[in-house]
């Protein structure tokens, strides 16, 4: 059994991590998510703390540069606002043992994801994938979720 802390309640210093598939829905305009995951994105920049896990900027570049076609200069462009608004959520080398060793996770980035939320102590990690963190020491919600929660304690 993973112990969970309780989630604090907005207003409260609530600390996310944004998973890397809302990132991309926005970067690359992905219908029919785009719409909430801007509205996820903004809420970041005023109503609680954002963080982006520091191997997610890798992820992204190789998906955007290598597979959508996107220049490097417009990866920089990119991550660069991503960084004006959001924190970053790092590993150090036991966090990276845990991530590699967690036998919760089949998935290394996801296990990458978790451990980094961790470390961080922030409160969700928002995703669309929610099923990939089931077990998860930091909650996993879905962006629907996460407005619907912003919106009812703002």
């Amino acid at each position: 059994m993973v112990n969970k802390k309780p989630p604090p309640h907005f207003g409260e210093n609530m600390k996310v991590l944004i998973d890397t598939n809302i990132l991309l829905d926005v970067l690359l305009l992905r219908a029919p998510h785009l719409e909430k995951s801007k509205r996820v994105l903004q809420c970041c920049q005023s109503l609680v703390d954002g963080y982006i896990a520091v191997h997610t900027f890798s992820n992204m570049f190789y998906i955007l540069h290598e597979i959508e076609g996107f220049s490097v200069e417009e990866c920089r462009v990119a991550f660069n606002k991503l960084l004006y608004v959001f924190d970053v959520a790092g590993l150090n080398k036991q966090d990276m043992i845990d991530a590699v060793n967690n036998e919760i996770f089949s998935d290394l980035e996801d296990s990458m994801q978790h451990q980094s939320s961790v470390a961080a102590g922030l409160d969700y990690i928002v995703t669309r994938n929610c099923k990939d963190f089931e077990k998860s020491a930091v909650p996993a919600i879905t962006p629907e979720d996460f407005l619907i929660m912003v919106h009812q304690e703002a």
